[in-house]
């Protein structure tokens, strides 16, 4: 009798903890949020060497870049526009909207990287050794970011399979709101 209580419980435990996966999804999708924050750290400390402004963290900006890294791992695609094709600004403006401002303007940097780990300084660096993420990155135009840090233990088609972290980096501007009508 105790053995089947224990049986039981064990499969309680089993049935409760396992990872639920979309179709055709990658089986466990993390947040690493600590390598989001890392990011945000970096990129600000190039920006300031440089003379710019530190970025402020967005958190629509944040769950816009997850989303998108989300969508990668889980589809197995990489690539600005959305898997259905939607572009990459029509996308953040779902989050970061336009809405009420007089200037509105996104940017987005990419990174997918083998494994189960990659260091902050090795992405920001990365993307400062592309010409047109390093212009994001260098913008003054930029004042706000999120950053979306996701890993997968087997990512499927474009990550043929394998561990692979997707780090998305979201920048926005939003100034001069517009008065209530």
């Amino acid at each position: 009798m105790r053995s089947l209580a224990a049986l039981a419980i064990v499969l309680a435990t089993v049935l409760v903890t396992a990872p639920t996966a979309m179709p055709g999804s990658s089986e466990k999708v993390e947040r690493r949020v600590s390598l989001e924050a890392a990011v945000v750290r970096a990129l600000n400390q190039v920006r300031v060497s440089h003379g710019l402004k530190p970025l402020r963290s967005s958190p629509r900006l944040r769950t816009a870049a997850r989303g998108h890294s989300r969508a990668m791992l889980d589809y197995g695609f990489f690539a600005h526009e959305s898997e259905d094709g939607t572009s990459f600004s029509d996308r953040i403006k779902r989050y970061y909207t336009s809405r009420g401002w007089r200037m509105w303007s996104v940017g987005e940097t990419l990174l997918a990287s083998p494994g189960a780990n990659v260091d902050a300084t090795a992405v920001v660096n990365a993307w400062l050794d592309s010409p047109p993420h390093r212009e994001i990155i260098m913008s003054p135009t930029f004042r706000d970011a999120g950053i979306g840090a996701l890993y997968a233990p087997a990512a499927p088609k474009a990550f043929g399979d394998a561990e692979t972290v997707v780090v998305t980096a979201d920048f926005g501007l939003r100034e001069g709101r517009l008065s209530p009508p």
